[in-house]
């Protein structure tokens, strides 16, 4: 499965009119990571469509990727597998199935490596299976940036902004990202021992601004939520402004 070229188009032709900030960068009237957060704890990374990026000085250490893993390997399912197993992607996302996760997984042990390669996510891998997996904030902030328009992840998406309040094996969602303004999606993960690791992703809006935002935390759901409001700034006010091209995928 080959990087679309119809997005990597895009995302030079974006480049080239100069719509691309450095890493660090923030724009008036944008969601930024704040340049004086410095928690090792959290790694927080904030990617734009348009390819601005803004992160923490440990946005790019991998870290378990616990849940957010079953958004690389239900992306790859939409693309690759049964359209029974397409049907089962939204429930996967929106109660954090590991059974799904689990049966998909076994079949598909390429998915999760496939995507971190064909999205250049180079701090993403697959353990030994979907559930000790690695990744980091800016790859999995930057990945769901670079699906957010693209129709096949359609159910993806669906079960983002459809989260259950109450996962599948009984843990509390609604944390870190989620608990941001202009959030419309969200995908949270934790560790077995539910408090060693939690990480939380999510995507949204403010004005001509879409964003998504990933905090990746080596504690507790509340601190994920408590890094995350100190670490990342939103400002509410933006101004309308002409809308760049929306890259699309295929796959």
């Amino acid at each position: 499965m080959a990087r679309s070229k119809v997005a990597a188009a895009a995302c030079a032709a974006l480049v080239a009119m100069g719509c691309v900030a450095g890493v660090g960068t923030q724009p008036a009237n944008a969601v930024h990571v704040e340049p004086a957060y410095l928690r090792k704890r959290t790694a927080l990374a904030v990617v734009h469509p348009d390819g601005r990026v803004s992160i923490s000085p440990t946005a790019e250490e991998p870290r378990p990727a616990l849940s957010l893993a079953k958004l690389y390997l239900g992306y790859w399912v939409l693309y690759n597998g049964t359209e029974e197993e397409k049907a089962q992607v939204e429930e996967m996302v929106s109660t954090s199935s590991d059974r799904i996760a689990g049966r998909l997984d076994r079949k598909y042990p390429q998915a999760i490596d496939e995507i971190a390669d064909d999205f250049d996510l180079t701090k993403t891998a697959r353990g030994t299976h979907w559930g000790n997996s690695r990744t980091s904030a800016r790859d999995v902030a930057t990945f769901i940036s670079s699906i957010v328009w693209d129709p096949v992840a359609k159910p993806l998406f669906a079960g983002m902004a459809d989260q259950a309040d109450i996962a599948a094996d009984g843990f509390f969602q609604g944390f870190g990202t989620a608990r941001l303004k202009n959030v419309k999606g969200s995908k949270m993960g934790w560790s077995d021992d539910r408090a060693g690791a939690t990480a939380s992703v999510s995507w949204g809006e403010i004005g001509d601004e879409t964003f998504a935002v990933a905090a990746l935390t080596s504690g507790t759901a509340y601190q994920n939520t408590v890094d995350t409001r100190v670490g990342i700034a939103m400002v509410e006010d933006t101004p309308s402004k002409e809308k760049y091209s929306r890259p699309t995928s295929s796959r």
